[in-house]
């Protein structure tokens, strides 16, 4: 299959680059920080995203975040304002998934639409100190002061060969326009694994990558948002539900959480939950069968069940930590806004 599709991935190299090459950047009226990835699919960005608008929150600055909106229920080409920073004023058809679900977890504005000067000049009411840039890493109409790429650990490049014979959006020489590489999920993916990443990273960069962890204490039931001891679930038969890019992170999660899953749903990404699905899930389940889902799914499913099933989903809220890196990653941030 490979073979087969390595003359489109030709094509679509050759069509990016020269829509990069004749794209021009527009400065935007505040910094702008852009968090992206080389590759298709789950990268752990979003928790990376979350975590910047936090940190320069506490700094007394305004974020906006202006993402592209994946996915959208209400297919159109309008910007939205998912929310502004006192509450949420979308909902979920208008925002798509993944901007609703950051709504849920930030307390700045979120925008959404394919045209991100047009989101920018919408924000301008909230007078934004900085922009932050979903997935912007290959967004070549807006010029960034800091250019951040999230890595997953656990499958960093794929098969080393661009969509749609592999998974990478651009080769990884790429990673030399980077400003920081965080390789994600790092606390998930074995040493030896880990170094040789960080060694190809540095050999393309020569810039050692910081690493970002994934932390998933804090679990909640569905029915009422309550926490939830990781031990009350030990003795339960866990069955996985998620339709996110990389579903190996999260069945790594789960099972780094000690659980066992019993069986595994896993449906496309973006996937749009509706009652029939909800009919075939609640058929197989047991009374001793719970479900463990995503954040992101979460927001999805919650409009399509009813409270009996609720009481048997539990999330997995995941944030993430640097450790020592968050010096290096707080200095960058630091140097455009002061």
């Amino acid at each position: 299959m490979k073979k087969i599709l390595y003359p489109f991935s030709i094509i679509y190299n050759f069509v990016s680059n020269l829509n990069r090459k004749f794209t021009k950047q527009q400065q935007l009226s505040s910094p702008v920080i852009s968090v992206g990835n080389i590759t298709w699919g789950g990268s752990g960005k979003t928790p990376v995203v979350l975590e910047i608008a936090k940190y320069i929150l506490s700094l007394g600055k305004m974020p906006v975040i202006l993402s592209r909106g994946y996915a959208r229920k209400e297919n159109t080409l309008n910007n939205v304002i998912v929310r502004d920073n006192e509450k949420i004023i979308s909902d979920i058809c208008a925002s798509g998934d993944e901007p609703y679900m950051m709504a849920q977890n930030i307390k700045c504005p979120i925008i959404i639409g394919r045209d991100r000067i047009q989101s920018a000049k919408l924000s301008q009411k909230f007078n934004p100190d900085v922009f932050i840039l979903d997935d912007g890493f290959q967004h070549w109409k807006l010029k960034r002061d800091l250019d951040i790429v999230c890595i997953n650990s656990l499958n960093p490049f794929g098969n080393n060969m661009i969509i749609p014979a592999g998974i990478l959006r651009e080769k990884t020489e790429a990673l030399k326009r980077a400003d920081i590489v965080i390789l994600t999920n790092a606390n998930l993916c074995d040493d030896i694994k880990l170094k040789d990443i960080k060694k190809k990273v540095v050999s393309i960069t020569g810039k050692g990558p910081l690493l970002s962890f994934c932390d998933n204490s804090n679990i909640t039931n569905m029915s009422d948002n309550s926490l939830t001891d990781i031990n009350d679930l030990k003795n339960k038969n866990i069955v996985m539900l998620c339709a996110i890019g990389s579903p190996d992170n999260f069945r790594n999660t789960i099972i780094k959480l000690g659980l066992n899953i019993k069986q595994e749903i896993i449906l496309k990404d973006h996937h749009k939950y509706n009652y029939k699905d909800i009919g075939n899930i609640t058929a197989i389940l047991t009374d001793d069968d719970v479900i463990v889902t995503t954040q992101k799914d979460s927001v999805k499913l919650k409009d399509v069940c009813d409270n009996t099933l609720r009481k048997k989903i539990y999330i997995v809220n995941i944030s993430v930590d640097f450790n020592a890196d968050r010096t290096i990653l707080e200095q960058h941030i630091n140097k455009i806004l002061f």
